[in-house]
């Protein structure tokens, strides 16, 4: 098991690897795994190997003794982080390691120049005063039918088995708004 909770198969498991890191010589349990992006992957089952040991997360550091000799690693620094490029959000979306992603682009809002009324035709303003309660903005929910269609059950039929369909929170967040609206129109 990974720090997702995910499960991955191994392809095998060295006891004693030797790793030379920032000129210090390691030797490390690890499990071989089919993940991209890390030569290595150090964690929790590791630092429980070295038993005490000193971490400053501002220094990006870590010290701990280890045959005889205090060692200590350094995390690089990066200013800040790299671009995506496409390639890596399309694969990081087929892999489900993320539900949505979005581009935001922004621009700067001018004002028209020009008339500010739109032109409408005098025929379809007559035919829209002339029918305004068609056209209004409706209030409540429509009015009961002669005949109310339903949907027939199968007596026996067991409920579809679907996973059920899940919305980026941006659009959960106004999903809900508009079921509110629509509900206190109804009222």
């Amino acid at each position: 098991m990974v720090g997702n909770g995910n499960s991955l198969t191994t392809s095998g498991y060295i006891a004693d690897l030797p790793v030379e890191i920032q000129g210090h010589t390691l030797h490390i349990p690890v499990y071989l795994l089919p993940i991209t992006g890390a030569d290595l992957v150090l964690g929790a089952p590791w630092l429980k190997t070295l038993g005490p040991h000193i971490a400053d997360y501002n220094a990006l550091s870590i010290k701990f003794y280890v045959d005889n000799t205090f060692v200590t690693l350094y995390g690089e620094r990066h200013k800040s982080p790299s671009p995506a490029q496409y390639h890596h959000i399309k694969r990081l979306h087929h892999t489900d390691a993320i539900d949505a992603s979005f581009t935001l682009q922004c621009r700067k809002v001018e004002p028209i120049e020009g008339p500010s009324s739109v032109l409408v035709h005098p025929n379809l303003t007559a035919l829209l005063s002339q029918f305004d309660d068609i056209f209004a903005e409706p209030q409540g929910l429509p009015l009961e039918r002669l005949q109310d269609h339903a949907i027939p059950l199968i007596e026996g039929s067991n409920p579809v088995k679907v996973r059920p369909y899940r919305y980026p929170h941006s659009q959960k967040a106004q999903i809900e708004k508009m079921v509110l609206d629509m509900l206190n129109q109804g009222r």
